[in-house]
């Protein structure tokens, strides 16, 4: 029971904060940052947040260490994949790019779970 409640307290929290981050976002140019803006930031904080609460510190820092890693990683995947894409077919082109994002995610997460 105990998991059923934390799913629904993170649910309605990641609602709300996708709610609130939409709201902001409206106000900012050009308008395609208002989908960037609310979901993934209002999930990670309602996420966090609940995991703060509900399992301490030390699993916070784990999970805020898991999604900086992920997200430097999908940055190297992003500017990896673009190039690749011009010398390759798309299923290879994104195969290789996904290894990059491993290993960057990798490299960034074992500091920051480390410490």
């Amino acid at each position: 029971m105990h998991g059923v409640v934390i799913l629904a307290i993170k649910g309605l929290l990641g609602g709300t904060l996708v709610l609130a981050f939409a709201l902001l976002s409206q106000g900012l140019e050009p308008k395609r940052f208002a989908g960037l803006l609310s979901a993934a930031p209002a999930v990670a904080l309602a996420g966090l947040a609940v995991t703060l609460l509900d399992k301490g510190a030390h699993e916070a820092h784990q999970a805020a260490a898991g999604m900086v890693a992920g997200g430097v990683g999908m940055t190297a995947y992003a500017a990896a994949v673009i190039p690749l894409l011009k010398r390759a077919r798309a299923p290879v082109a994104s195969m290789a790019a996904l290894g990059v994002w491993a290993v960057v995610a990798a490299l960034v997460a074992v500091p920051l779970l480390a410490a």
